[in-house]
């Protein structure tokens, strides 16, 4: 028997004021995919994603999600975008924990401790959030993931400002959530070196008016 799509997306155009980014977007994706979106700054990729994410409304065509009945707990969307709502004056991790809160996950305080020092920010833990550097604030927001379950991830950009290392854990970490059949949608400049099934689309390459 044939699984049913995760995700379906029909003939789906998003704009930015009057400019149209892309019509007739097609796609359909299935649990234990990772669709990699590309594309140079201001080719929609950010537009897309708050689209899937149900924060902003396509100009036109429609998003079909079919989370699995048997597990409601863990059907849902993790939208982890630019800005993450964390607070400057509050610690990493205090942040960290009240994110966890309001992402409804694992708030306990070893599972934070753990995601911390496994994200390779134990370290800076205590200090305020407006202290760290582009990349410790990616590691804080691997952490985040590290204590989320739920069946999609839509990430704006996840590898930016990561080192080498941090690039690495980035793919364990959806890797996993792939072998989990999880869901990942995420914008990206760079090759995520994932060992899981990916599909590619390149927002720049497709063309107006074509399905």
């Amino acid at each position: 028997m044939k699984s049913e799509p995760l995700l379906q997306v029909r003939k789906l155009q998003c704009s930015a004021g009057n400019r149209v980014l892309f019509e007739n977007l097609e796609l359909e994706l299935f649990a234990g995919q990772c669709l990699l979106l590309l594309g140079p700054n201001g080719s929609g990729k950010t537009t897309l994603l708050r689209s899937l994410a149900g924060l902003s409304r396509p100009s036109a065509g429609s998003i079909k999600w079919q989370f699995p009945q048997a597990d409601p707990v863990h059907a849902g969307r993790l939208y982890q975008g630019h800005n993450s709502g964390w607070k400057s004056e509050l610690s990493a991790r205090e942040n960290l924990v009240l994110q966890t809160e309001l992402d409804e996950a694992n708030t306990d305080p070893a599972a934070i401790d753990s995601a911390l020092e496994r994200a390779g920010i134990a370290e800076q833990a205590e200090l305020a959030f407006g202290r760290l550097s582009a990349g410790q604030r990616r590691r804080l927001a691997l952490a985040r993931l590290m204590l989320d379950s739920r069946t999609v991830w839509l990430l704006d950009e996840p590898a930016t400002a990561l080192d080498e290392q941090g690039l690495r854990l980035l793919a364990r970490l959806l890797d996993q959530k792939l072998a989990k059949h999880g869901l990942v949608v995420t914008a990206t400049h760079q090759d995520l070196g994932l060992a899981g099934a990916t599909v590619r689309l390149n927002l720049a390459e497709h063309e107006l008016g074509r399905a």
